[in-house]
Formats: structure tokens, sequence, C-alpha cells
């Protein structure tokens, strides 16, 4: 998945790279605007990802400020994406998990592909043992072939 993120890094190494070369070749020739190039574009790249890395932070600050029933709130709402940082969340504040396991692997039976691929990953992260014994399960998979092959969860439930 590319996000915007994606985007501004790559375009803050380019236009790192061109004004590199741009101005070590000015003044320097051709190996300033190697020199520049690559310094530049490295400048770039370190300038670019800042604004993934701030917020990631304030995501992260703002999970760890919520109280524990609005964290199962979030896990049991709509906000997918979010899933795997607040069980993790939980897992940190020494909350049982293993409470809201049916409710992972009833996700990944969703029709909702968003709710299969963070459920997927959730229990790869928190329930090794699930996903060890459905390995073949593939979230992007029609909902029926991952109903299919998550047949022998019902047991685990």
């Amino acid at each position: 998945m590319i996000t915007i993120f994606h985007v501004i890094t790559f375009v803050a190494t380019v236009v790192g790279l061109v004004n590199g070369i741009a101005f070590g070749a000015k003044f320097y020739g051709w190996i300033g605007g190697t020199i520049g190039g690559l310094l530049g574009g490295y400048i770039g790249l370190i300038a670019g990802r800042l604004p993934g890395f701030f917020s990631k932070r304030a995501l992260l600050k703002n999970i760890r400020e919520k109280t524990t029933d609005e964290l199962l709130a979030i896990l049991h709402g709509n906000e997918f994406p979010l899933f795997l940082l607040v069980v993790a969340e939980l897992a940190v504040r020494g909350e049982d998990i293993q409470k809201e396991r049916s409710y992972v692997l009833k996700l990944l039976l969703s029709d909702n592909y968003a709710a299969r691929i963070c459920a997927w990953q959730t229990s790869q992260y928190f329930f090794p043992e699930v996903a060890k014994q459905i390995a073949e399960y593939q979230p992007k998979d029609s909902v029926e072939a991952c109903r299919t092959k998550t047949r022998g969860l019902a047991e685990m439930t």
C-alpha cells in the first residue's frame, strides 16, 4: 500500500537529488554534481521521512492516552487499521488479550477486506498458534475461501 507519506518521501528525495546535482555541478563540476546528488538525495530522504515519523508518534501517543474502555471500543468498532496497535497497547497494559481471541477469529471471516487483513496480522502477532493452524489463509482471497480455510477454528473460540 502506498500512502501520502511514501509520496512525500519520494518527492523530497528526488528534489534533494536534483538540487544537489545542480548545486554541486555548478560549483565543482561533474564530481561535485555526483557528490551533491548523493548528499542532496540523502538529505531529501531524511527530510521526507519526518512527516511520517511525527504522525506515527502522534498516533501512538493518542492510543496510549486512551482508557482501556476506549481502546476496547476502538477494537470492536470499525477502525480496523488501528486494530493491531490497540491490541498491542492492551497487551502492554497487562490486559488479558486472550478474551479478544474469538472476536479476532470472527473477523477472519468478515465480508470486510480490511477487517480480514487486520485480524490476520493480529492473529500472527498475538495468537501465533491460530495463525500456524491456518497458515494457508490469505485475507485477499474471497470470503468463501477464507471461511473454508478457517473451518477448524470454531472449536478454538
